[in-house]
């Protein structure tokens, strides 16, 4: 399939897991891509694999929680691509507290890169999206957001707001021809799930309900439902959003 040819994509979280991924799969069917993460060797490693697969590619150093570099990163990438009319926003971080001794530092920490982090570069995105007849923006959430998963208090709130903010785009934008959906990936095997660890005393057997009774996926599993929903083949799916969880929440 080439369903990105002539198509400029910009992304988030870039430099590993679902990010890396979706760039690779993106790049695959004919896209550009305009890189962007905090890791600066693992971008470098990204647009390689892009540039190899016979697409430009440019990469650009940022913390989504910082809203002024962001709106300057979207603004220069839209500048070198010359416009985009797809952003995949996969950047964030995961981190588990015992909920009553989180402290505030922890919680504004999640909450600034997962949720404000993605109004940021949405917000940014959107002067340069809506300049075509027709865009995508593709969110990542988190099984998080619709089951129940202890110690992730405001990883959950993190990433159910980045639901109810994408369908709030969808109706906001849908008459200029803008589709806002989400990935819900879950059991997904990246370095964001390796950084869980569960805090100490915790009940194990409180996860059992998050966890996928396949086993965890590669990356290129999420990767593909994003490139789907980013495509003219989700031309009719909007304001909603799509598990890739391996059957955990069913």
């Amino acid at each position: 399939m080439k369903r990105f040819e002539g198509k400029n994509v910009v992304i988030t979280g870039a430099a590993s897991g679902i990010g890396q991924a979706t760039a690779q799969r993106i790049a695959e069917e004919g896209g550009n891509v305009a890189l962007i993460d905090i890791n600066v060797e693992g971008l470098a490693a990204t647009k390689k694999i892009a540039e190899d697969l016979g697409m430009k590619a440019w990469a650009y150093e940022c913390n989504v929680a910082e809203g002024a570099r962001v709106k300057e990163v979207i603004d220069q990438a839209a500048a070198d691509m010359g416009g985009f009319d797809t952003l995949c926003h996969c950047a964030g971080i995961l981190r588990t507290y015992h909920t009553h001794e989180m402290t505030f530092d922890q919680w504004h920490e999640i909450i600034d890169i997962n949720l404000n982090g993605t109004f940021y570069v949405n917000h940014a995105a959107l002067p340069h999206l809506l300049k075509n007849r027709f865009s995508a923006i593709v969110n990542c959430s988190s099984t998080s957001a619709l089951g129940s998963h202890p110690w992730m208090s405001a990883y959950a709130a993190s990433k159910g707001g980045v639901i109810s903010m994408t369908r709030s785009l969808y109706q906001e934008y849908v008459k200029q021809g803008l589709r806002a959906n989400c990935v819900v990936p879950g059991g997904i095997a990246t370095a964001l799930h390796g950084d869980f660890k569960a805090p100490e005393g915790a009940d194990m057997d409180l996860l059992k309900g998050a966890m996928p009774f396949v086993g965890f996926a590669k990356p290129a599993h999420a990767a593909s439902v994003i490139a789907f929903l980013a495509s003219d083949d989700a031309r009719y799916i909007n304001g909603t959003e799509i598990r890739a969880d391996g059957g955990a929440l069913s």
